[in-house]
């Protein structure tokens, strides 16, 4: 999805959200002394009850068996007609399409007043939020991704950031940097009559003199976590073909003593080839 794309379908999202927030008043309970009204934030559009049949027309207003409903405004007023009235739901939609839904019951509850006002406010503001804070990070998977994308599509710049073994061989084609993150081009050359599965890719940050993953081998590493990586499907490199695999991980920010380490680990095999880049190479990788 290109990212003009996604900022459509991201207005389009919110504004479905906006007029879709449904939210539970729970219990609201009445009796023929006590009425309870029912504020909101909002006029009100339509008020629908479950069992509660319509039983006549009074001065214009419906007359229900179980409870009375009359709604003005941003007010709904409901009262307990029968005290053998069953439970039964209660939906009120308000124009600007938020809904409000619980469950009316006949009982000696004398709560007279629900303000649901103020908390529709707060639970919108946090649903709202939780929607920009989802959207942003969509937003900025899919950069990520329009970016990756670049790179995959160019040329190999890099011959020399290889490893071969059982004929076959691991190379990093491209690399390339914007402000936060490094962006790998991983090609693999499977020369061999069986596929090749990929379990797993360890990326490591590592400063200081010594070279290895193995404990103790240097001053400083740094496990990093892939922001974005190849589906299951792209990490089978069939026999006598070649895959090629995109990464994101975080930017290379280790002095000119550090290396990036990549290690290819197969799945059920022993073919777990390491590739070092040294802080020469990755200081100097184009920016996108």
């Amino acid at each position: 999805m290109t990212m003009r794309k996604l900022t459509a379908f991201i207005i389009i999202l919110f504004l479905v959200f906006k007029v879709s927030i449904a939210q539970n008043m729970g219990e609201i309970e009445v009796n023929r002394d006590f009425t309870a009204t029912l504020n909101f934030s909002d006029d009100v559009l339509l008020t629908m009850t479950g069992n509660n049949p319509q039983i006549g027309i009074e001065n214009d207003i419906p007359k229900y068996k179980y409870y009375g409903i009359f709604q003005s405004g941003a007010a709904v007023i409901v009262r307990g007609n029968d005290p053998n009235a069953p439970k039964t739901s209660i939906t009120v939609k308000l124009i600007t399409g938020k809904i409000w839904y619980g469950v009316l019951k006949y009982g000696d509850n004398a709560k007279i007043y629900y303000d649901f006002s103020e908390q529709d406010t707060k639970s919108e503001k946090i649903q709202v939020k939780q929607l920009k804070d989802s959207l942003e990070v969509e937003v900025g998977k899919a950069r990520l991704a329009e970016r990756l994308n670049f790179l995959m599509n160019r040329s190999q710049e890099y011959y020399d950031l290889a490893v071969a073994a059982n004929k076959m061989t691991f190379q990093v084609t491209n690399i390339m940097n914007d402000d936060k993150n490094t962006y790998l081009k991983i090609a693999i050359i499977n020369d061999t009559g069986s596929d090749y599965e990929i379990d797993n890719i360890i990326f490591k940050y590592v400063e200081g003199k010594k070279k290895g993953f193995k404990k103790g081998d240097a001053r400083i590493e740094e496990r990093l976590n892939p922001a974005i990586e190849p589906n299951n499907e792209s990490k089978i490199i069939k026999g006598y073909s070649t895959g090629v695999l995109g990464y994101v991980i975080p930017l290379f920010t280790v002095g000119s003593q550090g290396s990036l380490f990549i290690q290819i680990i197969e799945k059920n095999g022993t073919r777990n080839p390491l590739i070092e880049i040294e802080a020469k190479t990755m200081l100097k990788v184009n920016k996108l």
